[in-house]
């Protein structure tokens, strides 16, 4: 044979050799989540990225909405955010958030299909969740598969559950401080109560409510169902039932669309009490929700640090917020209350993956999450430059973050005051108040 043809046989043996050597090589890379492209791009963290699956449940159209439009986009912004600045497990190793959005218009049981939908199709280890009928249906599941689930329902029954979290007191333990508050503003109030007697976040907090009522000497005068759909004339004859018992102080357990209708009825059937509101029923819109109608009418109870308040309050987590709306495409005027709320469930998320480990978080899922979370127990706690009333810490045996609150007043002069932090008293143990009741 013709000493060329040796030659070129010989080159070609030796082509076909190492592009076999080359696929081998990309095989065992792609089987480990981690490609020649991430490995030179990940280089600074040790040459690996993995990534894990995550889900968003929200409410976009539903009876929440207009509170739930808000927290989901604090949540896109955060993940778009901390997966663009890089995030890193303790290790070294980069990880990749890819989140899958559900809306799921507040039907509990439209959200056990997503779940079911989030676990088996995608196997999610952790959910970014929301309201508190679905997560409380959901809390013994998500602890049989071992999927982490931040929510915004804050309900006392979810700080005994292992696998639920969320970077706040829970309702009870908000409503406990709030009512602490305004019996120091005048001592022996009546005391009403506004909420939607079929809705589970609404009820959450009322056995806690009333127990620490009957603690600090304040009267309870009425239970009042006012619907999370109210209309301008439904509130108006539920306000005009409870103006019967001349309450100095009304409590209102909905979101803030049915609590400013019945502030402004109070105006109109000239009920001059205070109304305060859970952490859902108020927030920066009142003023121009309200209006004339709220001044020197309206609070409203929050574990969280406005925006508008942050920088004077010295709250630098705000700068880390507004970068990542900004990054995300919105607007400083998109970035409110319910914004900062959705952003610090998935900030509290990045924060429990840098504290794990990159084999544990491959192999364990959740259940690394959960001991990151609450290795903050008797380790360091968690916390968002300020933006909480107090730094975050859960325990295996309680996920109650903490105690402290803040309010906000809607003062005569038509500005929104903040106040505090308060604390629930200790008379009362709201969250087993609650569980109990």
């Amino acid at each position: 044979m013709d000493s060329r043809v040796l030659a070129g046989i010989a080159v070609l043996v030796i082509i076909v050799i190492a592009a076999g050597f080359l696929m081998m090589r990309g095989g065992e890379e792609a089987a480990t989540g981690t490609t020649a492209t991430e490995a030179a791009g990940g280089a600074e963290a040790g040459g690996k990225e993995i990534t894990i699956k995550v889900g968003l449940l929200v409410d976009e159209t539903g009876p929440t909405s207009d509170v739930g439009k808000g927290y989901a986009m604090g949540a896109e912004a955060a993940f778009k955010y901390f997966n663009d600045k890089g995030i890193y497990t303790k290790d070294g190793v980069r990880v990749k958030i890819e989140y899958i959005k559900r809306d799921y218009a507040y039907k509990p049981d439209q959200a056990e299909a997503f779940y079911k939908e989030f676990r088996d199709k995608y196997g999610v280890i952790a959910i970014i969740g929301w309201g508190t009928a679905d997560t409380e249906k959901l809390a013994d599941t998500v602890a049989r598969d071992k999927i982490v689930y931040i929510s915004a329902s804050y309900s006392a029954k979810l700080t005994i559950k292992p696998y639920n979290f969320f970077p706040a007191p829970d309702y009870s333990t908000q409503a406990c401080a709030g009512i602490a508050w305004a019996a120091e503003q005048k001592p022996g109030a009546k005391l009403a109560l506004l909420y939607d007697h079929k809705v589970a976040y609404s009820r959450s907090p009322i056995p806690a409510i009333k127990a620490v009522a009957e603690a600090l000497g304040l009267q309870l005068v009425g239970d009042f169902d006012l619907s999370l759909k109210a209309t301008e004339a439904s509130a108006e004859r539920v306000v005009s039932d409870a103006a019967t018992k001349n309450p100095d102080v009304l409590w209102c357990g909905n979101t803030i669309s049915s609590c400013s209708l019945a502030v402004k009825a109070m105006a109109k059937v000239g009920l001059d009490g205070m109304l305060l509101a859970n952490v859902w029923g108020f927030d920066e819109r009142v003023v121009d929700l309200v209006g004339d109608a709220g001044k020197g009418r309206m609070a409203g109870v929050t574990p969280f640090v406005y925006p508008m308040f942050a920088k004077d309050m010295g709250a630098k987590g705000i700068d880390t917020v507004m970068e990542a709306a900004k990054a995300a495409g919105f607007s400083e005027n998109d970035v409110n209350l319910r914004f900062v709320q959705g952003f610090l469930n998935v900030w509290l998320l990045v924060q429990a993956i840098e504290r794990t480990d990159s084999t544990a978080l491959q192999e364990k899922g959740g259940e690394a999450l959960k001991a990151a979370l609450e290795s903050s127990c008797n380790g360091e706690p968690f916390k968002f430059g300020g933006l909480t009333a107090d730094d975050v810490r859960f325990c295996p045996d309680s996920h109650l973050a903490h105690k402290k609150v803040y309010v906000v007043v809607f003062s005569d002069a038509g500005s929104l005051e903040i106040q505090g932090p308060y604390e629930a008293p200790s008379q009362v143990d709201c969250v087993k108040a609650t569980i109990q009741g």
